[in-house]
């Protein structure tokens, strides 16, 4: 058994105080609360994930109010968007997530008490459960009691000071993701379903198009119930687990949810686009000055990056055992380091030239040697709690005859001392690499793209026909060998070459990025 030598590098950041910065005009934070529980009367209720004791609610909004902070409501946001007036100074806005029965019996009489708005957003199949039955919650059952019922909600609606948001209607849960049964959000992974056969587990994917319709489903579903319920039909959609991408937020606005909120931190401008908006979650450990740090919307220090290169060839075994081995070993490693990013290889490279023939995850036009990306990915964030960066080519990969590569205008061939490498000037060879970009995005869980040191265009290089043309569309002529005699010349085809490159990635990142998911919370109810 093979094992990689990994690389770890600590890059040191420049940290910088923001305590003295002032949160500008115009902008708000945005707390997302989830269960309340009033430890006098239940003092071992802690059902719920990030639930916060009744105490410490009142200690939070009594901190609102004695420190020159003011609760909004959204309304108030979009007119302030509409130019029809300014949000107060510090504005906040409070949003209670999961539709819990807690909210109307602890938070709802506090809210009319100190006249504070919020938005409650609501998980439509927790809700069809009829009393005395059981939601199915996660992996487990809980009573229908424990959520909100119709009349409570049409009370608080009534009451003016609370606005329903949809939770989504059943995308709170986890989805099969991969062939190893790894459970991802819903709302941003194409399901996996498996199939027994003989004795032997196969099964396929979830394709882009019926993910996209599930999702479609699921908005109208949501719209639908609270409408035939009495409620105004929501216009916010809160991501269950924080988890969005910017096809799910594209479908979302579809469907009429114009506005949409995470759970990335930050505070938010009226000027945003609204895309998704910036929450904190509140749990019951966040102290008053940790709390006051929130509201100024301060972003947590950033911890100095310990960086661990892994090579999935290194990971990979043909036996199923020896590869789950090799990924215990990695994140044991991993924690030991105190590693928090992950540069983790997605392409077959095993005989070390750099190229990529075959790839670690389900794509449109290579070999899938095994399909081990996602389930490397998650073991390393869920279990290690690291950032992960998909190790990509850009130009670097095999796809055999009837593509154009990078060719040297000495030989007209690819240079042996250099990368093989499809040129980046012909249109049908970044369209393909874009849907390899575009697959990795849609089956991948990871936080950014680490691209392949293959992107560079040598002395002599590129010869093929189409970078010709291109040359001479930059006034530059057809002929290298006069390029470089013209030194003027020769500086400007090294810049656009360069320049080129650069547009080629951003490219890829945006094919990449429109089914990239964000972070969210790890899995759980």
């Amino acid at each position: 058994m093979r094992y990689a030598v990994f690389m770890i590098v600590l890059i040191s950041q420049v940290l910088i105080s923001t305590s003295v910065l002032a949160r500008p005009e115009n902008s708000y934070v945005v707390l997302a609360y989830h269960d309340l529980y009033d430890v006098n009367l239940q003092p071992a209720r802690r059902i719920f994930a990030n639930t916060v004791s009744r105490d410490r609610f009142v200690e939070q909004l009594n901190w609102i109010k004695q420190n020159n902070y003011h609760p909004v409501s959204f309304q108030q946001i979009l007119d302030a968007k509409a130019g029809k007036s300014k949000l107060p100074e510090n504005a906040v806005l409070l949003t209670f997530d999961d539709g819990y029965e807690s909210f109307y019996t602890t938070a709802f009489p506090l809210l009319k008490l100190y006249q504070y708005p919020a938005v409650i957003a609501l998980v439509g199949k927790w809700l069809e459960a009829e009393p005395g039955k059981e939601v199915q919650y996660g992996k487990t059952n809980l009573d229908r009691k424990h959520f909100l019922n119709w009349a409570q909600i049409r009370e608080m609606e009534a009451s003016g000071l609370i606005e329903f948001a949809s939770h989504t209607f059943n995308l709170h849960y986890g989805i099969n993701a991969n062939p190893f049964a790894n459970e991802q959000p819903a709302a941003v992974s194409p399901e996996f379903k498996a199939v027994t056969s003989g004795g032997d587990k196969n099964g396929d994917y979830e394709s882009p198009k019926a993910y996209e319709q599930r999702l479609r489903e699921d908005f109208r579903s949501t719209r639908r119930q609270m409408k035939t319920h009495g409620l105004k039909e929501p216009r916010l959609l809160v991501w269950p687990y924080g988890a969005y991408s910017q096809q799910a937020i594209r479908i979302a606005q579809d469907e009429g949810f114009h506005y949409t909120f995470s759970l990335d931190e930050g505070y938010n401008l009226v000027t945003d686009s609204g895309d998704h908006l910036l929450r904190y979650l509140m749990d019951q450990e966040i102290s008053l000055s940790h709390f006051d740090r929130i509201l100024r919307g301060e972003p947590k220090t950033p911890a100095p990056r310990r960086v661990l290169h892994v090579d999935l060839d290194y990971v990979y075994d043909p036996d199923p055992k020896a590869q789950q081995a090799n990924i215990d070993r990695l994140i044991e490693r991993v924690s030991k380091y105190q590693i928090n990013t992950v540069y983790l290889q997605a392409f077959a490279d095993p005989d070390g030239n750099g190229v990529a023939d075959a790839l670690y995850f389900p794509n449109r036009h290579l070999p899938v040697r095994a399909d081990i990306f996602n389930r490397v990915a998650w073991q390393l964030r869920s279990r290690a709690g690291v950032k992960i960066y998909a190790w990509m080519p850009v130009l670097a990969f095999d796809l055999g005859e009837g593509y154009r590569y990078v060719t040297d205008i000495r030989t007209g061939k690819p240079a042996p001392e250099h990368y093989l490498r499809l040129s980046p000037f012909y249109e049908r060879n970044i369209r393909i690499i874009g849907n390899i970009y575009e697959d990795l995005g849609f089956y991948g869980k990871f936080h950014g793209i680490l691209f392949h040191d293959d992107a560079f265009l040598g002395d002599y290089e590129d010869a093929s026909p189409e970078a010709l043309k291109q040359y001479n569309a930059w006034d530059l002529g057809l002929s290298i060998e006069d390029i470089r005699k013209d030194k003027s010349k020769l500086k400007r085809w090294s810049q656009l070459k360069t320049d080129y490159l650069i547009y080629i990635t951003r490219r890829l990142a945006a094919r990449s990025n429109r089914y990239f998911a964000s972070d969210g919370q790890r899995l759980k109810p």
